[in-house]
């Protein structure tokens, strides 16, 4: 016995004109899969296609959305840190494309930082951001600083984090002040 043919078009066409008819609808759009995140200096737009079914056996494309890649923090950026604690300070903090960073803070008076603090970061979906650094605490109690901020760039040329900053001190003591960071790219 011959099998029939549909009249409905393919599979996919027959599932989706299923689906629209079983929902009380005519129309059904399908977004069509992302691209992969990808990190670039500035931020791309890429159409995203999406297919819709219009009548039992037909489809039309239509571009109906944009995906747009996430902005990289990779640079350097002018950064003002508040720590709960203390007044507000200055340094410069730079993402390096191996994920590694590098501050530098609280100028001296000869215009050099007063300390240097190295760490690692990672960007995730929407622009979120997430970076660890470790810096000497100076002064008269001096110990090491750990600090983990979670954030998100505002823009491709700013972002803003919060986060805990761990004191170990050198005698034996330990504090924890929240801290919040915000950046402006510079280069």
């Amino acid at each position: 016995m011959p099998k029939k043919q549909s009249t409905t078009g393919g599979p996919i066409a027959r599932r989706a004109v299923g689906v629209a008819l079983a929902a009380g609808f005519l129309t059904l759009a399908v977004a069509a899969p992302q691209p992969a995140l990808a990190l670039t200096a500035e931020p791309t737009a890429t159409p995203a296609k999406t297919a819709t079914a219009t009548a039992p056996g037909t489809a039309t494309t239509a571009t109906t959305a944009t995906a747009t890649t996430v902005p990289s923090p990779v640079g350097t950026w002018s950064v003002t840190t508040q720590e709960s604690d203390h007044p507000a300070s200055t340094g410069t903090l730079f993402f390096y494309a191996d994920h590694t960073l590098r501050l530098e803070a609280h100028p001296g008076p000869d215009g050099k930082p007063v300390f240097i603090g190295t760490g690692a970061w990672q960007s995730g979906y929407g622009g979120t951001l997430h970076y660890a650094f470790t810096h000497p605490l100076p002064g008269t109690r001096t110990g090491t600083a750990y600090v983990a901020l979670d954030g998100a760039l505002t823009s491709p040329t700013a972002f803003s984090a919060r986060g805990l900053t761990k004191r170990v001190y050198d005698d034996g003591g330990t504090e924890t002040v929240t801290i919040v960071m915000t950046g402006t790219k510079t280069a």
